[in-house]
């Protein structure tokens, strides 16, 4: 190929690239000209704003706990002997004091009658010496040692009706009684128990708190129990105790709650599933949507005289569609929850009302959270 030639093909080459060149750069021109500067460029990224409202962190914790009676006990003999009368039945209410059981009092009753004898024959000898006094018949030490002997004579008398008394078994204080322990005829001592007594005014519900609301738990707080044999009745109860101490294996701390059983339906024994819901600080809240995150964590964009500002802030709890945090955010900052994505430290943005229907498709796809958050 001749010299002449190959010059000339660099010469087309070179026009037809220069053509190119050429053709690019009108075209680039073209859709400049036709494609104006989007409003968000011109008067401000569109966005939605919220403001910020305070909200309480409250927690519901659930638990289990087995009900008892406000008072409760085993009744035994304080003496031994034969049971003689068995004086209630399964299920009585019975007053406080009232006989329950009866043992064989037949020596007690003996022994009373004769201390009262010999207590009636010291008060006649100490009345003759009264008498005698005046006379000198009788010295003074003869008439205090009568004396005396009637004081002894009345303290046996009063021994022997706390005898007496011990063979009849009293109910301590009011309630319901149980099935009888015993039958007629059984010979028992202290350790044997005749029936149990409960007060079942109110049921005492114990249950166990975690370690990291424990100090949230307080006297008088509201509770709901449900027994888990009426699970159609709900019955509401309040905190009346906590424990001094947390147990150091579970890590957890023992609560009481009082509910009261004014018709009789919960028996000691009882197990409860329980909510509480415990109060804490209050923090601020935004919408869940208007929360993003980063390396450096999480963090809202506040809007201050028309311009974006970072506050960093850390997540307390998720409440629905909001979120509790922790930062330096006031009640009514208006804080980004549409067009967030857009959005950076100083940007102008322009205030669309929530109710429009006004993100541009593309301000609304802008809206959509990253992968990273």
């Amino acid at each position: 190929m001749s010299l002449f030639r190959q010059f000339g093909i660099l010469i087309v080459l070179a026009a037809g690239l220069g053509g190119v060149w050429l053709w690019n750069t009108r075209q680039v021109a073209s859709d400049t000209e036709v494609r104006p500067i989007r409003g968000s460029e011109a008067a401000g990224i569109p966005v939605v704003v919220t403001p910020t409202m305070m909200a309480t962190d409250s927690t519901v914790v659930e638990a289990v706990g087995t009900g008892r009676a406000e008072q409760s006990i085993m009744v035994y003999p304080s003496v031994p002997g034969e049971v003689a009368q068995i004086l209630f039945e399964a299920g009585d209410r019975v007053d406080a004091n009232q006989p329950l059981v009866r043992l064989d009092a037949e020596d007690e009753q003996a022994a009373l009658d004769l201390t009262q004898v010999e207590g009636e024959q010291a008060r006649q000898v100490l009345k003759r010496y009264e008498q005698a006094m005046p006379t000198g018949a009788v010295s003074e030490l003869e008439f205090d040692s009568a004396r005396t002997d009637l004081r002894l004579a009345e303290l046996q008398v009063r021994r022997a009706e706390i005898a007496l008394d011990n063979r009849t078994i009293e109910a301590p204080f009011a309630g319901v009684v149980g099935l009888p322990q015993v039958d007629m005829g059984d010979r028992v001592d202290e350790s044997v128990p005749l029936a149990t007594l409960d007060d079942r005014s109110r049921i005492h519900v114990e249950f166990d708190v975690p370690e990291s609301f424990s100090s949230r738990v307080q006297r008088g707080d509201t509770v709901e129990l449900r027994a888990w044999s009426l699970p159609q009745r709900l019955f509401e109860g309040v905190v009346s105790a906590t424990a001094s101490r947390l147990d150091p294996e579970t890590r957890t701390l023992r609560v009481r709650a009082t509910v009261q059983n004014d018709d009789d339906i919960l028996l000691p024994g009882m197990s409860f599933a329980i909510v509480l819901a415990v109060t804490g600080d209050d923090y601020p809240s935004v919408p869940e949507v208007a929360v993003m995150w980063d390396r450096d964590g999480s963090y809202v964009w506040r809007i201050v005289e028309g311009r974006a500002e970072r506050v960093t802030l850390s997540i307390v709890r998720r409440d629905g569609a909001r979120v509790l945090v922790d930062g330096e955010l006031g009640v009514g900052d208006q804080v980004v929850s549409e067009g967030v994505q857009r959005v950076r430290a100083g940007s102008e943005v322009r205030i669309l009302d929530e109710a429009t229907t006004g993100l541009s498709p593309a301000a609304a796809a802008d809206n959509q959270p990253s992968p990273s958050s």
